[in-house]
């Protein structure tokens, strides 16, 4: 898994510069289901984001390819679950 905020004015097809572990890197959101952290060889499937004040959280599966699915839970929360 792979969880990053991002501010809400952050785009589709827009690439910012971020720190992860410490390191920078280029985060690009290639599409509305990928985002790409550093190089094409590391897309991301974005299983579902959520609005957190003036940020948007996605949550993404890992670089391997794993397919994650989503539940939502009564009151607002979610389980995410390897398919």
């Amino acid at each position: 898994m792979f969880i990053m905020h991002m501010p809400l004015d952050f785009k589709v097809g827009e690439r910012a510069l971020v720190k992860i572990n410490g390191e920078s890197t280029l985060l690009h959101w290639r599409d509305e289901h990928t985002l790409v952290i550093g190089t094409e060889d590391d897309a991301r499937r974005i299983v579902t984001t959520q609005i957190n004040g003036n940020l948007r959280c996605f949550i993404c599966g890992d670089a391997d390819g794993e397919q994650y699915g989503i539940n939502e839970v009564p009151g607002g929360g979610f389980i995410i679950n390897k398919q």
